[in-house]
């Protein structure tokens, strides 16, 4: 029955082809469209992982997902990046930034009388079937926003703190503006598609980081069952699972290191997934976006974190105890000559406020380090620290009363003395520094005043010159601009015609042999039917075109006998002359 139920399903798939309108397709096209079906990869995971070109960075695993991101939330280092700023579609997790946000401005058992914004929602979306004047604490309003990632839960609370759902999402962009996010947009509270809703891997990272910082998100996000008890127009509890399957024991997705993190998907927007995870003093998130399959957003994001936790290690001392100072734990030398003024007693003092967040590969060691050095207030230093160019961390202490130059680059254990001297505050002091300076001041206004120059005497060159380059510069752009969108073209439409055949397939294996055969049946009539049509206009179109051909002889007869006539009735006249 199987094996006849599938000849079936590929006869009717068959004569479906046959009736569908013929489209051009040009051999390239059919090249690639023929590439891609045989390919099971996707492009994506072709796409660059910029954390892979860093020298001496441990090489990331390749995935599908169309962008990603590993982040280390004590430090702010980027682990792994895969097209980290290209703008993607968040979908649910967008409801990371909306609890991030009810938990700033709200406290969480004041109460909420719901209005019917919470049916202005798409249809079949997920939600708690929440009712226009039903009440409940913003503290259930929380977990069933996370957890349940009900959307009517999440419209409501946007209302209620900002008075609509576009003044709650000028909240959330301000929010994002000042996390330093760079490449998001947000529109609405729940992350239902908008093409002006939009966010990117890093923006995420960090917007999740900063949600992680919040004790109450912390336990909200890492909680795997909640009940929301019966409301006054709810007569019964609401008791569900956080979506989150890698919390869930019993789930296949499950890890031990796991401790929260938030779903999303739409049929625009595919799955995506943030997840944080704790281990051997790593505290990491994870972000994946755009992959077709819940499964393999989480597969994905276990891949990408365990290369996080096996191949780094952090450094965080805070409250340093007195048998260390600054300079031991980050192996700073003592400054130069200005070590020999001060006493064996005084270097030895811990220094106050002293922090230091850094993280790095297994490998690398810290005297690779370079580090730029800001001055906060009096003698509290920043460091920040980089390695092979990429951020690795911070530090802040105070130095005593040395002075380090704000914005100049080290390398740790550089030894700096043969330019320095002491002044009588006991700060540090470069000789010919001023000199240097003013040198390099008057190299830039001679070059200046020889453009300058140059540029009064050829004007007309100069001018003509800078339009040629607009001129360059403005089909560049045309033809990107082009490319792109025929591209972009080519993509939707190859995305609507596959998704178009795996809807008609699973319609097809829902259906029963029955109705196999009944549309099949109706197909063929349909075909049946069509032909019949062909062949009677065929015949019209025959009939005509020898009516019309008779027409044409009949028209040439008359004309051939009207000429004979003219002839003859010429001839007579003649006859009669002579």
């Amino acid at each position: 029955m199987k094996r006849w139920k599938s000849a079936l399903s590929g006869l009717l798939a068959l004569c479906l082809l046959l009736l569908a309108p013929s489209v051009y397709v040009s051999a390239e096209e059919a090249q690639e469209e023929e590439t891609e079906t045989e390919e099971a990869i996707p492009e994506s995971w072709y796409y660059t992982i910029e954390s892979n070109e860093i020298e001496g960075w441990p090489e990331g695993p390749q995935i599908e997902a169309a962008s990603a991101i590993v982040m280390d939330m004590d430090t702010g280092t980027v682990l792994y990046s895969k097209q980290a700023t290209e703008k993607q579609y968040p979908a649910s997790i967008t409801k990371i930034m909306t609890t991030l946000l009810l938990i700033e401005n709200c406290d969480l058992d004041e109460t909420i009388t719901f209005t019917e914004i919470v049916y202005d929602i798409e249809s079949g979306s997920t939600h708690l079937g929440i009712q226009p004047g039903e009440e409940m604490t913003l503290r259930d309003c929380a977990y069933g926003i996370m957890l349940a990632s009900a959307n009517d839960i999440a419209n409501g609370v946007a209302e209620y703190i900002a008075g609509s759902i576009s003044a709650f999402a000028d909240m959330m962009n301000a929010k994002a503006e000042e996390l330093g996010c760079v490449n998001t947009h947000f529109s609405n509270p729940h992350g239902l598609y908008s093409d002006d809703h939009y966010t990117c891997a890093y923006d995420m990272a960090l917007i999740a980081q900063a949600a992680y910082e919040n004790e109450t998100f912390r336990e909200i996000v890492g909680t795997t069952e909640y009940i929301i008890p019966e409301t006054n127009l709810s007569g019964e509890d609401r008791s569900f699972l956080n979506h989150h399957k890698m919390l869930q024991s019993d789930s296949e997705y499950y890890q031990e290191w796991c401790t929260g993190g938030k779903t999303g998907y739409t049929s625009q927007c595919l799955n995506t997934l943030v997840t944080y995870g704790s281990k051997d003093g790593m505290n990491l998130v994870s972000v994946i976006l755009r992959v077709n399959g819940a499964g393999k957003a989480y597969a994905e994001s276990t891949e990408i974190l365990e290369y996080g936790f096996e191949n780094f290690y952090t450094k965080n001392y805070d409250n340093i105890s007195s048998k260390a100072t600054f300079y031991d734990i980050m192996n700073l030398t003592y400054v130069g000559t200005a070590s020999k003024f001060l006493s064996s007693v005084w270097q030895r003092v811990p220094l106050e406020n002293c922090s230091v967040k850094i993280t790095l590969p297994n490998t690398a060691s810290i005297s690779a380090l370079t580090y730029t050095v800001t001055e906060a207030n009096g003698s509290t230093k920043t460091f920040f620290y980089e390695y092979n160019g990429q951020p690795v961390g911070t530090a802040t202490g105070k130095l005593n009363t040395l002075f380090v130059p704000s914005q100049t680059k080290y390398s740790l254990g550089t030894d700096i003395s043969s330019t320095e001297e002491v002044s009588a505050e006991g700060n540090i002091q470069f000789e010919g520094l001023d000199e240097v300076l003013n040198q390099a001041a008057g190299f830039a206004d001679k070059g200046y005043q020889l453009i300058s120059d140059y540029a009064e005497n050829h004007l007309m060159i100069v001018l003509a010159g800078g339009a040629v380059l607009l001129i360059i510069l403005a089909v560049l752009i045309i033809v990107l601009i082009f490319r792109a969108t025929a591209d972009a073209r080519i993509r939707r439409r190859r995305r609507l015609e596959d998704e178009e055949r795996k809807k008609r397939e699973e319609e097809i294996e829902q259906m029963t042999t029955a109705e196999i055969e009944a549309e099949l049946r109706e197909v063929m009539e349909q075909e049946r039917l069509r032909k019949e049509q062909e062949e009677l206009a065929a015949a019209e179109a025959e009939r005509a075109a020898r009516e019309a051909e008779e027409m044409e002889w009949k028209a040439h007869e008359t004309e051939r006998l009207i000429e004979e006539l003219e002839q003859e009735r010429q001839a007579r006249i003649s006859a009669k002359k002579t």
